[in-house]
C-alpha cells in the first residue's frame, strides 16, 4: 500500500475513535496528516471510502497474522488457539474504534461496508468449521456447520466483555479456554449423533453472493479468473501452478501453502491466499 495512503489510514482510525466518525472533518484528517485537503481526495474519493478501506486494512492486517501460524508445525488445536488469539488481541487492540462503530451505528448506512461485515462474517464460519474438521477428522463433518455458528457464538461472548466492559484477559488463556469448551461440545455432539439444525441449506442463504459454498471449485474458478486477468508474471504463474495442484486428486498441501505465501505478498491477493489457507489447515 503506498505509504501516504496508509498513513491516512492509521491517522484517520485514531481520530475517529476520539471523535467520532461523523464529527471528524476530512479536514481535520488532512491536518493530522500534514498533507492538504486535495491530496486526501487524490487518495480517497470520500470519507465513506476511506471508512471502508480503513476495514479492509484491518481485516488484511489480521489475516496476515492468522495466516503466518498456518505456516507452523503445530498440531491442530493448538493452531486454533494460536489464531483464535491473534483474532481476540486484534479487536481488543482496536476496542475504540469498534465501540464507535457501535455508537454511530455507521454500518447500515454504508451498503458497501455492510456487505463487507457480511463476507468477514461467513468467511470466520468457514474458518471455524475447516478448524473443526481439521481436528475431529470426517466424521466431524455433518456438525461442523453448527459446531462452527456455536463456536463463533462463544468466541463473540468474550469479545462483548472486552469492548463493552473493558475487562483484560490473558488472549491465550481465554483461546485455549474456548478451545477447551469447544471440545467439551463437539465430543458431545459427535458421541450423542445430534441432528444438527445448522445444515449446508442454511448457511447457503446466510453466504455472501461471491462466496460460493463448494470452497475447493470457488477457489479454483478465482484462480483460473486470476490466470487471464494478471498482467504480473509471477502472480499469473503462481495461480496457474495452484490451479494444476488444486484439481489433483490429492493437492499436495506443501506446495499449496508455498504458493499461497507468493500470493500474501501482494494485497490484492490476500483473501484469495487466506481462502487456501482456511481450506489446507
Amino acid at each position: 500500500m503506498d505509504p501516504k495512503k496508509k498513513n491516512i489510514i492509521e491517522q484517520s482510525i485514531k481520530l475517529f475513535a476520539r471523535k467520532g466518525f461523523s464529527s471528524t472533518s476530512v479536514q481535520e484528517i488532512a491536518r493530522e496528516c500534514n498533507i492538504s485537503k486535495g491530496a486526501f481526495y487524490l487518495h480517497f474519493k470520500s470519507k465513506d471510502e476511506l471508512l471502508y478501506e480503513l476495514f479492509e486494512h484491518y481485516w488484511r492486517r489480521m489475516q496476515r497474522r492468522v495466516n503466518e501460524v498456518s505456516s507452523e508445525p503445530l498440531e491442530p488445536n493448538e493452531k486454533f488457539a494460536q489464531q483464535l488469539k491473534i483474532t481476540i488481541e486484534e479487536v481488543a487492540n482496536h476496542r475504540e474504534f469498534i465501540i464507535m462503530q457501535v455508537r454511530e451505528q455507521v454500518i447500515p448506512f454504508n451498503e458497501n461496508i455492510e456487505q463487507f461485515i457480511k463476507k468477514m462474517r461467513y468467511h470466520s464460519y468457514l474458518f471455524y468449521k475447516n478448524h473443526l474438521i481439521s481436528i475431529y477428522g470426517k466424521e466431524a463433518e455433518a456438525y461442523a456447520w453448527e459446531g462452527s455458528l456455536i463456536t463463533q457464538s462463544l468466541v463473540s461472548n468474550y469479545i462483548d466483555l472486552i469492548i463493552i466492559d473493558n475487562v483484560e484477559f490473558n488472549f491465550l488463556e481465554v483461546a485455549n479456554s474456548i478451545v477447551t469448551k469447544v471440545d467439551y461440545m463437539m465430543k458431545g455432539i459427535m458421541e450423542n449423533k445430534d441432528i444438527p439444525v445448522i445444515t449446508e441449506e442454511i448457511i447457503e442463504q446466510m453466504a455472501p453472493d461471491d462466496f460460493g459454498l463448494s470452497q475447493l471449485n470457488e477457489i479454483i474458478r478465482e484462480l483460473k479468473e486470476v490466470t487471464v486477468s494478471e498482467a504480473d508474471r509471477d502472480i499469473k504463474d503462481t495461480a496457474e501452478v495452484l490451479t494444476l495442484e488444486l484439481e489433483r486428486t490429492s493437492p499436495r498441501v506443501a506446495v499449496v501453502k508455498g504458493m499461497a505465501s507468493n500470493l500474501e505478498k501482494h494485497e490484492e491477493y490476500l483473501d484469495l491466499a487466506s481462502k487456501l489457507r482456511a481450506y489446507f489447515i
